[in-house]
This record gives C-alpha cells, sequence and structure tokens, in this order.
C-alpha cells in the first residue's frame, strides 16, 4: 500500500486518522483531508489513482456520496462515520468496511490489512449503496404562463437548454418552462440509470430515443421523441459513455 486519501471535514479527526495510519506503516503517502463534495469532486478528477480512501460521510456541503455519483473511486473506500446509521446499515449490507469514530487502531489496521489482500477496489459495492441510499426527484414544477404544473418525472422525455433557459418535453408532446433551474442541477438530482446529458443542450430520458445513426469523425446522431431538432449529435467521447450508458 503506498497511497492513500483522507476524505473528512472534522480538523482533529484528521490529524488522528493520518496519525494512526503512519504508526502503522510510515511509509504510506496520505493526501487530503478532503473536506467537501466539490473538492472531493475536483480532486478525484484528476487524481484518481489511490490504493485506499478514508471517506467520512457527512461533509461539510453534502454527503460523501454525491460526490461519488460524479466520479467513482477506483480504489477501495473504507466509509468512517460518528452517528449515520441508516447509511451504515446500507453499507454493512453490500459488505463494505467501516470504521466508527473514535478510530480504534487495532480495527484500523485490521481493515487496511484486509484491503491490501484484495486485487481491485471495491466500486460495484460502493455503486449499489449509493443507489440504495440516495433519493432521486419524482416530481418537478414546471411553468406554463403563471401556472405551476407538478410533473412526475417519468411523464418527461427530455430537458432542453435555449435561450431562455431550461425546458422538458413531456411523453403527451406538451413542452414546459422551468424556472432557476440548470442542467448540472437536473443531472444531479435525477437518476443516472434512466437520464444521460447527450451534449450541452440535451438531458434525455431512456424513453425519448427514437433512433441513433453513426455521424462524421466517429459522433453518433440521435432522434427523440417529440423533437423538431434533427441535428442533435454526441461527441465521440460521450458516445463512448453514452452506449456504455444504453447497455446497463
Amino acid at each position: 500500500m503506498k497511497k492513500v486519501l483522507i476524505i473528512e471535514d472534522e480538523r482533529i479527526s484528521a490529524i488522528r486518522l493520518e496519525k494512526l495510519i503512519h504508526e502503522i506503516d510510515d511509509t504510506i503517502k496520505v493526501d487530503g483531508p478532503l473536506t467537501s463534495v466539490s473538492e472531493v469532486i475536483e480532486h478525484l478528477h484528476h487524481h484518481n489513482d489511490y490504493d485506499l480512501i478514508f471517506a467520512d460521510i457527512r461533509l461539510s456541503d453534502g454527503d460523501v456520496f454525491t460526490a461519488f455519483q460524479a466520479i467513482m473511486p477506483d480504489s477501495f473506500v473504507i466509509f468512517t462515520t460518528a452517528y449515520d446509521e441508516y447509511a451504515m446499515q446500507a453499507i454493512k449490507h453490500h459488505g463494505i468496511d467501516y470504521l466508527l469514530k473514535p478510530i480504534d487502531e487495532k480495527e484500523l489496521q485490521q481493515a487496511m490489512q484486509k484491503t491490501s489482500l484484495c486485487a481491485k477496489g471495491n466500486t460495484e459495492q460502493v455503486r449499489e449503496v449509493i443507489n440504495g441510499i440516495v433519493h432521486y426527484k419524482e416530481r418537478l414544477v414546471v411553468y406554463k404562463g403563471d401556472e405551476l404544473i407538478p410533473l412526475q418525472v417519468s411523464d418527461i422525455l427530455y430537458f432542453v437548454k435555449d435561450g431562455r433557459g431550461v425546458s422538458c418535453m413531456t411523453t403527451e408532446g406538451e413542452q414546459y418552462h422551468m424556472h432557476n433551474t440548470t442542467m448540472q442541477d437536473l443531472e444531479e438530482h435525477l437518476n443516472p440509470d434512466k437520464f444521460f446529458r447527450l451534449n450541452r443542450q440535451y438531458l434525455i430520458h431512456i424513453i425519448a430515443l427514437q433512433r441513433i445513426t453513426s455521424y462524421f469523425n466517429s459522433k453518433l446522431k440521435v432522434r427523440l421523441l417529440h423533437c423538431k431538432d434533427d441535428e442533435i449529435l454526441v461527441s465521440k467521447e460521450r458516445g463512448v459513455l453514452f452506449k456504455k450508458w444504453l447497455e446497463q
């Protein structure tokens, strides 16, 4: 074991954990602590090559599961917490290691030895925990003139960004505007198993797909139900992710 990352918003807890790690093995390089969801996302985008990550569940701006939704760690994750009983039950159910605060040195050593004997991380287990804990939006409030209308997310085909902001199209072919909403907000709060961001303009529900064809320079062209735009393109890079999403 060579590199470890600490995700922890309590300074004293982070210092103590690093001290315990070095008492077990002083050759380990310890990075962190990262203290917020945004910081974790940014860091893992550039540095996702750790042997082990210790992740507190509650951070300064949310929970660590939100960060892992955005970018899944490639390494083993051991969760740490002092009080999140609901999350710990889900973690234990999926066989992931966790440590209760204050962390016991012997338990820490056992957890580190256990992960060092395994050939790969617990990415799929972490994803299962996230899917079991994270609650995605089932309804959204949309606007038609001065009228506010609650819509079931399952009835929305796609979201589109234009000069006026963001609007959505329903399975009935009705278009509604959305106030104070960004595509990024929608991505974070909608189930990624059902919704995919094709490009800057379109975020689609799986049921919206009508036709997918190959296009110039390894791009894809997508045709959507109830959509007049017949030039919806997916870049080569996004196309790889798009195909993986379709095969889930």
